[in-house]
């Protein structure tokens, strides 16, 4: 097998206009995948800002200043605790109806 070594051109993909909307049904699956996958009462989820990939990929949540937990119940509850700097946040996080 013969290897070449060669330059190519990066492709132009262009930038996004806007940021895509993720539903909130999204969310609500992901959550509920996740307890049930689980198979315990309470699934907990820790994030700061560098390790944010999971409590933004269940909740659209990332915590810009502190630390946060995600608490998923197996009867459907979701709370988030985190810090005053954060509380803010919660709010527009694309999953509905959750606790801080």
């Amino acid at each position: 097998m013969t290897v070449t070594l060669r330059n190519v051109d990066i492709p132009d993909f262009g930038l996004p206009v806007e940021r895509p909307a993720i539903p909130a049904a999204t969310y609500e699956t992901r959550c509920a995948r996740a307890i049930n996958k689980s198979g315990a009462d309470w699934l907990v989820v820790y994030a700061d800002r560098e390790h944010a990939a999971n409590i933004a990929f269940l909740t659209g949540f990332e915590p810009r200043f502190e630390e946060a937990l995600l608490l998923l119940g197996k009867a459907g509850q979701r709370i988030i605790v985190t810090g005053n700097e954060n509380i803010g946040y919660t709010p527009i996080a694309g999953l509905p109806d959750i606790v801080t």
